[in-house]
């Protein structure tokens, strides 16, 4: 696991480097059976965390779900009828239990189905710290590398000509307040420190040994021809030892983590072959080096930023899909051993990492926390158009059952690292999906429909390439409408963003501009907030900015539409 030292480390030393891959489309793997699990969540403003976000796992040759529930162990009722593979239950009692059935049908047969962790509404406990996915946040994590009564922190600082120039080492008896800088690795301290990057920082504490153990993907200051990892290692609050970098078993290693098991063996997750390849090395017991390979898990798939996390007995395998700086395709696998059999890998989320890359997974209470997140990454910099020197986080708790995982996007999470409480917060009831749903073109096959029908890997696509284009839904009445989210299409390769204004109406004729968004430079995803009273919503699409293309060729297209907010009675 990474902690808040941990990805600061990664931050500030990916923001050093130019980051590239090949960018392969991958689409979802579904197989015949499923799996279902949720999160419960608060909706703004109120006191119980009394909702559940559902998911479950796509049935290949499904045309439909029943999705079924059962409170305090009773029967299971029939609640909701649909396409898609995600939806809400609102207005859970507090004191009762609540556990959900998926069934999956080809026509009328019953193809397979599925039931739920069981689910205990309660009251939103006070003084949780939030965390803003619409912002610049900060995310407060416990720093794990405490030896006795000291918190350990490590800050890197560039050569005046670039790369490697030294890492300090700063102290804290609180994990607050940090100080005592001391350099304990520079550039002149081993030859292949001289002209040098690092990127995927891990640093653990091995406590047999009482050393810190340093591994990182390494290469030299101007390109990534070299494709090593490298090893350094230091008694807590003393100097580093740098002790080599290298090729693990002669293959290349780009993106790595570490991943410690229960047991206290170490494993280095590494890319290979320009990322093309995952493979698995166990380290030794000291953790200073690569013991044997144990397998290559994934070939030929493209995957980088690899993260394994262990829960309930299962690993889960994170991966982003390669594609350069930009948002991307998240998948994971899962295995119930980590030398496999590893299942297929599969789609998590939307189609861009709500506007990210897939990132580190963590518990938010260290080692015994049931609490995980997935800190997806926003490697703005790296993105044309934007003029945002920056990178950014973006927070999802992430929820598991058998060997699945899932989740989806929140404006506001909060969280309580000692109690380990994570509540994601929704601003409003999710509206828009199921409803009647119309665009100004539309293919035969991939509906007006398909864009709110509760699927983030099914999509609305135009006829033609004319813009302005427009893509509305009826929500049956008037409403009152605080949130939209929108999950773009991309082009891997050449990907775009999305200039766009968000129209409403009470009566489909006289139409009125709810929000402006012809200023976006988000890609593959933008949560807005507004607020309008209207029966329909139309999403008035200008144009598309490609990075790599000024002429815009991109068909109108949305992947999922969701209108968020409150009844009016």
């Amino acid at each position: 696991m990474i902690k808040k030292s941990r990805i600061a480390i990664i931050v500030a030393f990916l923001l050093l480097a130019y980051h590239f891959s090949a960018a392969v489309p991958t689409t979802q793997a579904a197989g015949e059976e499923t799996n279902i699990a949720a999160t419960l969540f608060v909706l703004k403003n109120d006191s119980e965390v009394n909702n559940a976000k559902i998911h479950w796992a796509p049935v290949d040759g499904a045309t439909g779900y029943e999705l079924l529930r059962s409170e305090n162990n009773g029967a299971y009722e029939l609640i909701q009828t649909l396409t898609g593979t995600t939806t809400d239950d609102y207005d859970l009692q507090l004191g009762s239990t609540y556990t959900y059935q998926v069934k999956a049908y080809g026509g009328s047969s019953v193809l397979t189905s599925a039931v739920s962790p069981e689910y205990a509404p309660y009251v939103l406990p006070e003084n949780l710290t939030t965390f803003d996915n619409t912002t610049k946040s900060t995310l407060n994590l416990p720093n794990e590398l405490k030896v006795g009564d000291t918190y350990y922190r490590f800050n890197f600082v560039q050569k005046p000509t670039g790369g490697f120039g030294q890492m300090i080492q700063q102290t804290s008896t609180d994990d607050i307040t940090y100080g005592n800088d001391q350099v304990v690795l520079s550039y002149t301290d081993h030859p292949d420190l001289a002209d040098s990057k690092f990127e995927g920082i891990n640093i653990l504490y091995h406590e047999s040994t009482n050393k810190f153990v340093f591994w990182a993907h390494y290469e030299n200051s101007r390109d990534y021809t070299l494709a090593r990892v490298s090893v350094a290692s230091a008694t807590p609050g003393e100097d580093f030892t740098f002790h080599k970098s290298f090729r693990p078993g002669g293959n290349e290693s780009r993106d790595i983590s570490i991943f410690k098991d229960d047991d206290g063996t170490a494993y280095l997750i590494s890319t290979a072959n320009n990322n093309s390849d995952t493979i698995l090395y166990q380290l030794t017991s000291d953790w200073l080096d690569v013991d044997h390979q144990v397998s290559t898990i994934y070939q030929n798939q493209h995957r980088e930023l690899p993260k394994v996390i262990k829960k309930d007995g299962i690993y889960y395998l994170f991966s982003s899909q390669a594609a350069g700086w930009y948002p991307s395709i998240p998948m994971y696998s899962s295995a119930t051993s980590l030398d496999g059999e590893w299942s297929e890998l599969r789609v998590i989320g939307n189609t861009s990492t709500f506007s990210a890359q897939s990132g580190s997974v963590m518990r938010v209470t260290p080692d015994t926390g049931d609490n995980i997140v997935m800190v997806a990454y926003r490697w703005m910099f790296g993105w044309a158009g934007t003029q945002n020197g920056t990178t950014e986080e973006r927070l999802l708790p992430v929820w598991f059952s058998n060997g699945y995982a899932f989740y989806d996007y929140f404006d506001q999470v909060l969280y309580d690292t000692v109690n380990d409480v994570v509540v994601p917060v929704q601003d409003g009831k999710l509206l828009s999906q199921g409803k009647e749903a119309t665009a100004q073109t539309a293919t035969g096959t991939k509906p007006a429909t398909y864009a709110n029908d509760g699927s983030y890997q099914t999509e609305w696509v135009g006829t033609s390439v004319a813009w302005p284009h427009w893509w509305k839904v009826d929500l049956g009445s008037v409403q009152q409408i605080n949130n939209v989210q929108i999950s773009w299409w991309m082009q891997k390769g050449s990907e775009g963003f999305y200039k766009y204004k968000i129209e409403t109406s009470n009566d489909n004729v006289n139409w009125t501009v709810a929000l402006d968004r012809t200023d976006n430079k988000s890609y593959g995803f933008t949560s807005d907030t507004l607020s309008s009273t209207a029966r329909y919503v139309r999403i008035n699409m200008q144009g598309a900015t490609l990075h790599n293309n000024p002429n815009n060729w991109y068909t109108p297209r949305l992947w999922e539409v969701k209108v968020f907010g409150e009844d009016i009675e």
